[in-house]
C-alpha cells in the first residue's frame, strides 16, 4: 500500500511538471523568419514591427531575412528557408505562399513630357521609355508589367526602346531628349511617383501628359497577377491637378505572404498585430498607411492564408475551444484512473483487514485450546504459533491499515492468551492433589 502511495505521489509530480512544461511550450514566444528586399520601405516597415512585437512582448517574434530581389524573397518562402516573405504578384508569386496582409498597391504609370504628341499607349510604338529603377535601384523588375501594357495594345516589346534610370537622372535625360516617355511603378501619391512626376513637369515645360491603360480590369481578368487602379485627380499635387483628370492603369500589389503550412493561429496572430501596430509604425514610415487587409474570399484567385480569414472574419478560436476536446477526454481518463487506483487502495486495505480478522479468530482458538493442552510440548507449539501470528499483524503492509477497534482487540487476544498459556504452565507444573478423605476400618 505504502508503494501505492508513493507512486501516486510521483504521478502527480510528473504529472504537475509534464503540464508546466506544456503550458511554457504554448506560451513563449513563436519565432517567424521574414524574406524581405533589403534597403526597401517594406524592410523598414518589418522592422519596425519586430521591434514594436518585442516592446509589447508579443507572441509573435519577427527574425528578418534581407534578400537582394524579391524574386529570392519568393524563392526563400518556397525553398522552406522562410516563414513570411514580401513578394510583388507579377514578380515570381510562391506556388506554396498564402496571403496575410497587402502592403500596398502599387500602379503602373506612364507619363510623357507636354508636347510630346504622345497620348495613348500605342503611341510609344518606334519611342524610347525610360523605366524608372526602384529605390534601392536593381531590386525590382519592371519590364513585365511593361510588356504586359503593350502586348495589350499590339504593341511590340521589341519596337519600344527602353532606357533604366533613376529619378535624379530623369529631368537631364528629357531635357537632352533622350527619352520620350516614363514608365514608372510606385503608390499613387507617394514622394518617390510625385518627385518623378514633377521632374517631367518642370523638365518638359507644363504639365505632363499621362497615358491610360483603360483595359487594365480587362487584363486582370486574364491574370489574377494584374488588377485595375484608379489614379485619382491631383494626386501627384500642383496648384494645376497633375492629373488633370482621373484615370484607369494597371496595377499590381506587394503583399506580406506565408507558407501555406503556417500554422492558422500564427498566421491569424500576425495579421492581428500588423494591423494593431500600423498606426504606430506609419508615424515613422508613411507608407505603411497603405498596409491593408486581404478581401476574405475564400475562393480568391490568390488565395488568403485561412487563418487570416479567420481572423477578418472573427472565427479565430480560443485556447480552450481549440482544446476543449481534448480537455474533456483527459478529464474522462484521469477520472477513471483516480476510480481504478482507489479502488485498488480499497481492494488492499479490505485484503488487509481480512487478514487481521483471521488472526484475531486464530488467537481466540488457541486460547481455548489452551485450556485442555495435556503438556507442556503443546503450549510451546501455541506460543510459538502466537509469536507468528504477532509478527504478521505487526507487518508494515498491515499495521497501518488497521483500525484503533482492531488493534486493541488484537492486543487483548494476544494478552489473554499469554494468560491463558502462563495458567496452563502453572497447572501442569502443579497438579492439584485428589482431596484426602480417611477410609473407615470395621471390624
Amino acid at each position: 500500500m505504502r508503494r501505492l502511495i508513493y507512486g501516486m505521489i510521483i504521478g502527480s509530480v510528473v504529472a504537475a511538471a509534464t503540464a508546466a512544461a506544456a503550458i511554457y511550450y504554448y506560451e513563449r514566444p513563436s519565432v517567424l523568419r521574414v524574406a524581405v528586399p533589403r534597403d526597401s520601405y517594406d524592410q523598414a516597415i518589418m522592422a519596425a514591427a519586430a521591434l514594436d512585437f518585442a516592446k509589447d512582448q508579443a507572441d509573435i517574434r519577427l527574425k528578418l531575412i534581407p534578400v537582394e530581389s524579391l524574386a529570392e524573397s519568393s524563392r526563400l518562402l518556397e525553398e522552406g528557408h522562410a516563414d513570411l516573405a514580401i513578394v510583388r504578384t507579377d514578380i515570381a508569386m510562391p506556388p506554396s505562399g498564402q496571403t496575410v496582409l497587402i502592403m500596398r498597391r502599387n500602379a503602373a504609370v506612364v507619363f510623357a513630357p507636354a508636347q510630346s504628341g504622345l497620348h495613348a499607349i500605342d503611341d510609344l510604338r518606334g519611342h524610347r521609355v525610360g523605366v524608372l529603377q526602384a529605390l534601392p535601384a536593381g531590386k525590382t523588375d519592371n519590364q513585365l508589367l511593361l510588356d504586359t501594357a503593350l502586348a495589350q495594345y499590339e504593341v511590340p516589346p521589341a519596337s519600344v526602346k527602353r532606357v533604366s534610370l533613376s529619378v535624379s537622372e530623369l529631368a537631364r535625360a528629357i531635357e537632352r531628349k533622350e527619352i520620350d516617355a516614363v514608365f514608372a511603378v510606385g503608390v499613387p501619391g507617394s514622394d518617390g511617383l510625385t518627385e518623378a512626376v514633377n521632374a517631367v513637369a518642370v523638365a518638359g515645360h507644363g504639365q505632363p501628359v499621362f497615358l491610360p491603360i483603360a483595359e487594365a480590369k480587362a487584363i486582370a481578368q486574364r491574370s489574377p497577377a494584374f488588377e485595375g487602379i484608379e489614379v485619382m485627380r491631383g494626386a501627384f499635387g500642383g496648384a494645376q491637378p497633375k492629373p488633370a483628370v482621373d484615370f484607369d492603369t494597371l496595377g499590381v500589389s506587394t503583399r506580406l505572404v506565408a507558407r501555406n503550412k503556417l500554422s492558422n493561429e500564427m498566421a491569424g496572430d500576425v495579421t492581428r498585430l500588423m494591423l494593431a501596430a500600423r498606426p504606430a509604425i506609419a508615424a515613422r514610415i508613411p507608407i505603411a498607411n497603405r498596409i491593408e487587409a486581404p478581401a476574405a474570399d475564400k475562393g480568391a484567385a490568390l488565395p488568403v492564408h485561412p487563418g487570416s480569414l479567420d481572423f477578418l472574419d472573427d472565427e479565430e478560436q480560443s485556447f480552450f475551444e481549440k482544446y476543449s476536446d481534448a480537455f474533456y477526454i483527459g478529464a474522462m481518463c484521469l477520472s477513471v484512473l483516480g476510480t481504478g487506483l482507489a479502488a485498488a487502495a480499497a481492494r488492499l486495505t479490505r485484503v488487509n483487514t481480512a487478514d487481521a480478522d483471521k488472526i484475531l479468530r486464530r488467537l481466540i482458538e488457541i486460547t481455548k485450546a489452551v485450556r485442555s493442552a495435556e503438556h507442556v510440548g503443546q503450549l510451546d507449539e501455541y506460543e510459538e504459533e502466537a509469536d507468528e501470528l504477532l509478527a504478521l499483524g505487526l507487518a508494515p503492509d498491515a499495521v497501518h491499515v488497521l483500525s484503533v477497534n482492531r488493534m486493541g482487540a488484537l492486543s487483548l487476544a494476544l494478552n489473554q492468551m499469554r494468560h491463558a498459556i502462563a495458567d496452563r504452565r502453572q497447572s501442569l507444573a502443579n497438579p492439584v492433589r485428589a482431596h484426602f478423605a480417611p477410609r473407615l476400618v470395621r471390624d
